[in-house]
């Protein structure tokens, strides 16, 4: 992109808002991806890419929010990431219905909040795709039951590894959305790393 062009999407009145929704717990400047608890991190060529361009996106929209048509906002946004929206806006209307009035005068925190909930949404079914790779692959060597409480065991141990793969996927579905190619070599190895784990924790169960 062209310090010019980039320039631009500085100035967007939300761009911090939603640059630090698309960031957290997920990204780190100028092409790092990050565990959950920001403590190990990936160099991933092409990812800071990825999410200028996921930017660019929710920007060309934003006209929608600003003119008060949150709900054709959000439709639209929810379009760009691929997901049903009447869940999306609905969890909108239920997080917005508890503000303060001078709260919902607020633009930016009212973005934040359309952000967050698509950001969530996307993010928790993303990690479902995770399992569901997983599961695919250790089938042969533990039943539903015990694939479940190993992965439990992972996640109460906080594992960077499956920290690191889960945001991994999230970039490779990012990437997908914006057509960035992005090499899936770092996901693989992750992918392999967090197995191994999970045969590891079932044989202690």
């Amino acid at each position: 992109m062209e310090s010019g062009e980039s320039q631009v999407i500085e100035d967007w009145p939300y761009y911090e808002v939603v640059r630090f929704i698309l960031y957290q717990q997920f990204f780190k400047k100028p092409h790092f991806i990050i565990d959950r608890r920001a403590e190990s991190k990936i160099k991933v060529k092409g990812s800071g890419e990825v999410i200028r361009e996921l930017i660019l996106k929710i920007k060309n929209i934003s006209y929608l929010f600003d003119e008060g048509k949150e709900e054709e906002f959000i439709k639209q946004l929810a379009s760009k990431f691929n997901i049903r929206v009447k869940d999306i806006y609905d969890q909108y209307r239920e997080k917005i219905s508890n503000l303060e009035e001078i709260q919902k005068k607020d633009r930016n925190f009212m973005m934040m909040i359309a952000m967050s909930v698509i950001v969530s949404y996307f993010q928790k079914r993303s990690t479902k795709s995770t399992h569901k790779l997983l599961k695919e692959v250790v089938n042969s060597s533990m039943d539903s039951k015990l694939f479940t409480r190993a992965l439990d065991l992972l996640y109460q141990k906080a594992d960077v590894d499956l920290s690191l793969l889960q945001n991994l996927t999230i970039l490779m579905k990012y990437a997908k959305l914006t057509k960035v190619e992005i090499s899936e070599k770092h996901l693989d190895k992750k992918k392999k790393k967090v197995i191994k784990k999970l045969i590891i924790e079932s044989k202690m169960i």
